[in-house]
């Protein structure tokens, strides 16, 4: 299905950001979605996985402050200004009740929208979710911010610009079961390549949203109720495991936890109509259980 495209600036006291909203040119019946994604992305990251969506529903893409195209965020906010923000942004533009996908990094900001604003979010999904970052990924994170330095500084040499890559890539694209993914390589090789081509502002970008992951419960107490959701990622997943989307999935009653089969963190580009078929399946309120490309760990038989 073919959808109208439009950008709306948005800005809330001193930070300028930007939604980009596509409209089905078919009327849909399911409440609008809204994608915050990881911090390696923008609202342009996702064109496999939009198109499939906008055949089911609106899509709404956002790049938050400190993100994309928008305006910088101060290094000492946190993620309850950018669920602020885009609490803002769903109100700018009138939708009213609206579906939430906050994956990686854009999921602490989906579960605080949800959680102080039940009433704006018909359903929740959370891919990629981990109440704390654990060792192996805070290593590459700190390697990261080293690497980038301050602001002003010049680029890192070749050499250490690749080592960095390929251990961000080794924790999205799980190195040790990558075979096993479904075109595990050939995303692994397509991370590297952008990854490499960065550039230094870009990075320095990157850094600060990585950095606000670090040191901190990503979660705040009090859970979720009152508010359908869905918490998955890849059965591989090691920047996220399946033990922490877990976690993450029992702070919200009822909640319907599941792993993607052959997939990882990556699963939106390793096993993208799988993705968008669960996605889609739970904003029109079709069962998600039985699928052949999930698991179902802890479920009841």
């Amino acid at each position: 299905m073919e959808a109208d495209e439009r950008l709306v600036p948005l800005a809330l006291r001193d930070m300028t950001y930007t939604c980009r909203v596509l409209t089905p040119r078919r009327r849909t019946g399911t409440e609008p979605l809204v994608l915050i994604g990881g911090a390696l992305q923008d609202m342009y990251s996702w064109p496999r996985l939009e198109r499939r969506l906008t055949a089911h529903t609106t899509v709404v893409l956002v790049d938050l402050p400190g993100t994309g195209n928008a305006g910088d965020l101060d290094a000492a906010a946190g993620f309850e200004v950018l669920a602020e923000a885009a609490g803002h942004a769903i109100d700018r533009l009138g939708l009213g009740p609206v579906n939430v996908l906050g994956a990686s990094y854009g999921a602490p900001i989906a579960y605080r929208l949800a959680q102080s604003h039940p009433d704006r979010v018909a359903r929740l999904l959370l891919a990629g979710a981990t109440p704390r970052v654990g060792p192996r990924l805070t290593a590459v994170v700190r390697q990261g911010l080293a690497l980038v330095g301050a602001p002003g500084s010049r680029p890192a040499a070749e050499p250490e610009r690749r080592a960095y890559a390929r251990n961000v890539v080794d924790m999205l694209v799980n190195s040790a079961t990558r075979q096993e993914v479904a075109q595990g390589p050939a995303v692994a090789r397509l991370l590297e390549r952008q990854l490499l081509r960065t550039s230094q502002s870009a990075a320095l970008r990157y850094a600060a949203c990585h950095e606000r992951l670090l040191d901190t419960d990503l979660y705040p107490p009090g859970g979720i109720s009152g508010v359908p959701a869905l918490v998955f990622t890849g059965e591989h997943d090691c920047a996220s495991s399946p033990a922490e989307n877990a976690a993450v999935a029992a702070t919200i009653a009822g909640c319907t936890f599941v792993l993607i089969r052959d997939a990882d963190h990556m699963a939106h580009l390793e096993r993208d109509a799988e993705y968008a078929d669960l996605v889609t399946r739970f904003l029109r309120d079709e069962p998600v259980r039985g699928l052949p490309y999930c698991r179902y760990p802890g479920a009841r038989p």
